[in-house]
């Protein structure tokens, strides 16, 4: 659980390096476009979907700052949410295709997304740290390697 823990909060700081203020805006605009109850795009409708499935986050998303108090177990919410995304993206496109195999095999879903943002998490870390392409075949090895246990 540790390593995890540091690996969220380097995968965090890298994520607000490159990404987080814009993201951090688009959920805001999403959010706000649920409590009033707007017209959604396709993209939007994903993003709703993991915000509401987060409701521990609620008061973050109703929240103007653009910068979130830090939680205890260093996770950054809007870097989770962006990783949910990606994962739901994996399992649609089947690419990998282990992703979906892992998540129809698992009773619950949502806890087997996080399963797999852990290990997504670890490679895709690395890909930033190093500016290099994600290592697609040690990804899917490591997913492998879970559907089986």
């Amino acid at each position: 659980m540790e390593k995890e823990q540091e690996m969220q909060a380097k995968l965090s700081r890298a994520w607000n390096e490159v990404m987080g203020g814009s993201q951090k805006k688009r959920v805001q605009e999403v959010w706000g476009k649920i409590k009033e109850e707007k017209e959604l795009s396709p993209e939007d409708k994903k993003l709703a979907k993991i915000l509401l499935e987060h409701e521990e986050y609620s008061n973050l998303w109703d929240a103007i700052s653009s910068h979130p108090k830090k939680r205890a177990e260093q996770i950054n919410p809007y870097l989770h949410v962006y990783l949910h995304i990606a994962i739901e993206n994996q399992i649609g496109e089947e690419n990998p295709r282990q992703v979906g195999r892992y998540v129809s095999q698992s009773i619950d879903k949502h806890k087997a997304i996080h399963e797999i943002i852990a290990i997504f998490s670890e490679h895709l870390f690395e890909a930033l740290k190093y500016r290099k392409p994600l290592d697609r075949l040690k990804y899917i090895q490591r997913l492998n390697e879970m559907s089986w246990r």
